[in-house]
């Protein structure tokens, strides 16, 4: 009999508890799911949740979804960019989600464990569900958006387990949804434990972001648009700071709902090591202030594109030199000339120095204030509602000291100017390809006219399953467009 087998292998399966966490979701283990295997106290719930944060920093740590596929990227001094950033994907090089569903499996075992596990309090009860139910809505709605239709798998499942194909992506976004309103239920307190773990902040943070794929995306409309308001005026507990870099150099700050912890110990690095460069291919003389490393910690394999920077239009935007920052080089024996660009570093996520190299240990911030601002501000402009949209919008640009929009107020120049402010604020915090479709699909631009690589191509916004998977699972269909 075919078995679920195909999909995934549970990390948790007579392995010990420690064993699991170090290893995350490596590990494949070909046992059946028991009773006596199941997590057996309040504690092995909240260490197993331990190790699906450390899974979906493996899964979340890359700039292969959220940038290399929109238009925020050149090539750098050391190339090697990805088949996304090509637009070179086919079922050869299509992602795996296996990783995926080893980290859904292990909340799935949370969930049912926890039925016959005796909890300290209420509140603890509360606090380990919410966030286990945040998760598998959060990973759902991750591979929602790079795939599309995906397997629905909302129990623990053995070798025994049949195998299962795609669900519509309707389907998928209903668990979404369904999964947010259990966490939101589910948490004791209205405000943050910690930045590091899935909070009620974060939760409403989720459904409007949710909400709003939703209802550009998938045609929701309205009430997704509403309910994205909706979610993010009941997010407490948080503030712009007035300083634009402190958001990045003080971990766990106010204006951060939620965070995937980093430090320089662990894992190659945070991804924006990969906008970087070594300091060998850096002179410097001439760039003191470039975030170089002298190891391998950095690869300057991408640059800024000139699309974004050429949106920094606005001389005192305060972002701009935080953002990126130009390589100089010397031109060849003429020392006297002025020093031309060679290239252009991320300057955003700047890293530790530790032990005379640069560790880029900075937080993956996942949603943050301004970031929820601008999605308030792009559900009231699809709502029509363009002046409680530019309102939000000059939120974050007076932060930014650009001043007030004073441009044209009609529906689609005002979330042009979103898409743009977006760009500003976010760049390198991997929302750049997910507005670019939402935008898309909203039909405020043409994402095949606005993304480079993109041009004269007919390639999907959405990833081909890799041939893997669909040789484990004879239900699996390819991706519409990639056969």
């Amino acid at each position: 009999m075919k078995t679920i087998y195909g999909i995934l292998i549970s990390c948790f399966l007579l392995v010990s508890l420690q064993s699991c966490i170090e290893s995350a979701v490596e590990a494949e283990v070909p046992s059946s799911i028991t009773g006596g295997n199941f997590p057996k106290t309040q504690g092995d719930l909240r260490a197993l949740l331990t190790g699906l944060y450390d899974g979906e920093r493996d899964e979340y740590n890359r700039t292969l979804y959220g940038e290399d596929r929109g238009d925020s990227f050149e090539v750098g001094l050391i190339g090697s960019v990805s088949d996304s950033w090509g637009q070179n994907l086919n079922g050869g090089n299509g992602p795996n989600w296996r990783v995926n569903y080893n980290l859904i499996n292990n909340v799935n075992i949370i969930i049912a464990a926890s039925e016959n596990i005796e909890f300290n309090s209420e509140a603890d009860k509360g606090q380990i569900l919410g966030e286990a139910y945040f998760l598998r809505a959060f990973i759902y709605f991750q591979m929602a958006k790079i795939w599309g239709d995906v397997p629905l798998i909302a129990y623990p499942v053995d070798q025994n387990t049949e195998i299962v194909g795609r669900s519509p992506v309707a389907e998928v976004f209903a668990l979404v949804f369904a999964d947010i309103e259990m966490a939101l239920n589910y948490f004791p307190n209205p405000g943050f434990v910690s930045k590091y773990s899935a909070s009620m902040p974060a939760a409403y943070a989720l459904k409007a972001d949710a909400s709003l794929w939703r209802g550009k995306v998938l045609g929701g409309g309205e009430s997704d648009f509403t309910a994205a308001i909706t979610a993010i005026n009941n997010i407490q507990g948080v503030e712009l700071l007035d300083d634009f870099g402190a958001i990045f150099d003080t971990k766990a700050n106010n204006e951060v709902i939620f965070s995937i912890f980093m430090d320089y110990n662990e894992q190659a690095g945070m991804y924006a090591s990969t906008v970087t460069s070594r300091d060998v291919n850096v002179d410097p003389v001439l760039n003191p202030d470039v975030p170089t490393s002298t190891s391998f910690n950095a690869r300057h394999n991408y640059r800024p594109s000139e699309i974004i920077i050429n949106l920094f239009t606005n001389d005192n935007d305060q972002r701009a030199t935080r953002t990126f920052i130009p390589i100089l080089t010397q031109d060849g024996n003429d020392a006297d000339t002025e020093p031309d660009v060679l290239s252009i570093s991320q300057n955003k996520f700047k890293g530790t120095d530790f032990n005379n190299d640069t560790f880029y240990d900075n937080d993956i911030i996942v949603y943050r204030w301004a970031d929820m601002l601008l999605l308030r501000a792009e559900a009231k402009a699809a709502l029509n509602q363009t002046t409680g949209a530019i309102a939000d919008l000059n939120i974050v640009r007076n932060r930014a000291n650009i001043g007030e929009y004073n441009g044209p107020t009609d529906k689609v120049s005002v979330e042009k100017e979103i898409l743009d402010e977006r760009g500003r604020e976010l760049f390198l915090e991997l929302k750049r390809y997910w507005d670019l479709v939402r935008f898309d699909a909203g039909g405020t631009i043409n994402i095949y006219n606005q993304v480079p690589n993109l041009n004269g191509k007919n390639i999907p916004v959405l990833w081909p399953v890799n041939e893997n998977v669909m040789a484990e699972n004879e239900l699996i269909e390819q991706t519409e467009g990639y056969n």
